[in-house]
């Protein structure tokens, strides 16, 4: 039976690891999604054996997870699982130590010992943000994207605060099981402390959610081509897939239309450095007769940027646009590409983009309002201090311009919004979103997915164009959350139990 326990933790772990984000998305499985590998640290399994199960289990349910890169490398999913798997395990190893050590400890020894192994997992998300240019997909917290109530702790703490309480639930959980089962005692104080911490922010957080305070904003027309990757940039397709994004817009205008997105690189050819295209764009925008926010490339002599453009019917294209700060590895450049002359992107575009310097605000006209428009460009909304900057600066929503059309259609896309849904709720900001294939629509200031564009099959993966009716909340406007003016300061607290726990845990 001893030998099967390292099997059976994996499966479990992997099933309910993957289960809890999209595409599955059981989001009350993240409150014990770590209970497998953590029952059994209580028991100080062999070190090999418990690193192997762990590193396993987390390349098998990243893995599961990322699937959908395999569309663009296959190589890049290996080594993205293993990567994530490698950092994933280095806290499973951490539990391993301290968690023997805490049953027969008093409970405000245990409690600090859980606090900072808590703190210790949020200190990893957040390291994952910035290590290795950073890639902070599918943080904990991103399992709740459809549980606005407990996703409100985020507009004070960041979405590292909802990350720090689902682990804490695990941890107090699995030290309730262990008490239970194998101590043969009462139910320990932490099991109270889960249902006191969680029923209070239920109560805490749940009438903060606005049902009838809403303030009018715009109409959008969004545009989703769902034009093939591979072919946007084949000179022989160009014509077609200019026909096709006319046509979808379109059909994405009427009289009452005061705006219209269109996705990530939107065009075949860039809208500054080919003329041609420029004129295009602003014809169609003159028919319009109403603004358009859109993705697009800048290819002027040595500079390639991917960014965000406003074009409107009486200026045409605004100078002023939005490059992309955060590049894609591999993708839109390559690492150390001095060092690496014979690596290539795996994406079919020449040249390595450059990254802007710093965030820049779109001034946006509709009807008689000026609006500030915050960009993120593809997978920039999976970094928290870009779009909290943004809005700090003065932006009064957030426009997210992606392609997720590279990666199938599977959960790629889901997992994607999942973060737009985190960075609205942070900076209490409207988020729309426009994808080449999906995931289209809009999310508002307390993370409710208002509206998203589907088929009459229920899928975001198709090609379409709707509008939207956007609002706001006006209790919010021209403010800032907690977490805007403050930043990662749960990052400095989660320190101080990192390091307090690990004191207390080592003294014996």
């Amino acid at each position: 039976m001893y030998k099967s326990i390292p099997f059976i933790v994996l499966i479990a772990s992997v099933v309910l690891y993957g289960a809890a984000f999209s595409p599955i998305d059981l989001a009350e499985v993240a409150y014990f999604l770590t209970l497998p590998l953590l029952l059994w640290s209580f028991f100080s399994p062999p070190f090999k054996r418990f690193f192997v199960t762990a590193f396993v289990s987390g390349f098998a349910v990243w893995l599961w997870l990322l699937i959908w890169l395999r569309h663009v490398t296959w190589a890049g999913t290996f080594a993205l699982a293993s990567y994530l798997a490698i950092i994933t395990v280095t806290w499973f190893m951490i539990a391993r130590w301290a968690l023997p050590r805490l049953p027969e400890r008093s409970f405000p020894i245990r409690l600090l010992g859980l606090l900072g192994l808590a703190g210790t997992w949020v200190w990893i998300e957040w390291v994952r943000s910035f290590l290795f240019t950073g890639f902070l997909w599918l943080p904990l917290a991103a399992s709740q994207w459809q549980r606005p109530v407990l996703l409100q702790l985020a507009a004070w703490t960041g979405a590292y605060g909802v990350s720090f309480v689902l682990i804490f639930c695990n941890l107090a959980l699995a030290f309730t099981v262990y008490t239970l089962l194998w101590r043969r005692s009462r139910v320990p104080v932490e099991g109270y402390l889960v249902l006191a911490l969680l029923g209070g922010m239920i109560g805490l957080f749940a009438p903060s959610i606005p049902s009838t305070q809403r303030e009018p904003l715009f109409t959008v027309g969004i545009v989703q081509p769902y034009i093939e990757p591979s072919l946007k940039w084949e000179p022989e397709a160009a014509r077609e897939n200019l026909r096709i994004l006319a046509e979808q817009t379109t059909l994405a205008k009427d009289t009452q239309t005061d705006l219209v997105l269109w996705p990530e690189t939107a065009t075949p050819w860039p809208v500054k450095g080919f003329p041609e295209m420029r004129r295009w764009i602003e014809a169609r925008v003159l028919e319009l007769g109403c603004p358009l926010l859109m993705g697009n490339l800048v290819s002027e002599g040595y500079v390639l940027e991917n960014g965000i453009f406003v074009v409107s019917p009486d200026r045409g294209l605004h100078e002023r646009y939005y490059a992309k700060r955060k590049l894609v590895p591999f993708g839109e450049y390559v690492p150390l590409r001095r060092w690496l002359p014979f690596v290539d992107k795996v994406v079919p575009i020449g040249g390595d983009f450059q990254p802007g310097e710093a965030f820049s605000l779109l001034p946006l006209k509709i009807q008689d309002r000026m609006y500030q428009v915050g960009g993120l460009v593809c997978y920039e909304d999976i970094f928290p201090q870009l779009a909290r900057a943004t809005v700090a600066e003065g932006a009064d929503f957030i426009f997210v311009a992606t392609n997720n059309a590279w990666y199938g259609e599977e959960g790629g896309a889901y997992q994607h919004a999942a973060h737009s849904v985190l960075r609205a709720v942070e900076t209490r900001r409207p988020v729309l979103r426009c994808g080449n294939g999906g995931w289209s629509g809009w999310i508002d200031a307390y993370g409710h997915v208002r509206q998203v564009l589907t088929d009459e099959k229920g899928s975001v993966y198709f090609r379409g164009a709707e509008q939207i009716q956007v609002d706001r909340d006006p209790r919010w406007s021209g403010r800032h959350s907690f977490y805007v003016r403050y930043g990662d300061w749960f990052i400095g607290l989660c320190f101080g139990f990192m390091i307090g726990g690990y004191f207390v845990v080592k003294k014996n």
